[in-house]
């Protein structure tokens, strides 16, 4: 049995229940208007990969890191699952120990932070898949950010 499939069967049910904020943020997407990309279809998307999101009308088109582990990712892609765990870019450079520099390169239009406090939902609908891959994390940068998350959530070093 492949490696997913024995995991899927094994998390069937608990991706089935939804938080209620997962409903919303699903539901949403469907009751507003996003013509530009509303009912793309969903490529294989990895952790570590950074596209570009629009979460309402009025908000603004921004970078967002994928997050959750690719078995969830695989999820979502079979159209099993329809929210992906998040970290958005912010190009207001401000350092600390949550926030991860990283330098403009590929798609991104400027260097950025990676903002580990604020890990959010979205749903996979309002991530505009047309637009490609902004850029890909590598091993070491996604280390720290796994860091800065442990902190935030008070697993690690927490401060």
């Amino acid at each position: 049995m492949e490696k997913f499939d024995k995991w899927y069967k094994k998390n069937a049910l608990s991706l089935k229940c939804k938080p209620r904020t997962q409903r919303a943020s699903f539901a949403s997407f469907f009751e507003e208007n996003f013509s530009d990309f509303k009912g793309e279809k969903i490529p294989t998307f990895k952790r570590g990969e950074i596209y570009f999101a629009k979460l309402t009308n009025s908000a603004k088109t921004r970078p967002f890191l994928i997050y959750q582990n690719d078995y969830l990712n695989e999820a979502c892609f079979k159209d099993f699952y329809h929210t992906v765990v998040v970290l958005p870019l912010s190009g207001q450079i401000l350092g600390g120990d949550y926030r991860i520099l990283i330098e403009k390169r590929d798609l991104m239009t400027k260097t950025s932070e990676i903002v580990a406090t604020a890990i959010g939902i979205i749903s996979t609908g309002k991530i505009i898949f047309s637009k490609g891959i902004v850029t890909k994390l590598n091993e070491e940068e996604l280390k720290k950010v796994d860091l800065a998350v442990m902190k935030v959530l008070g697993i690690k070093n927490a401060v």
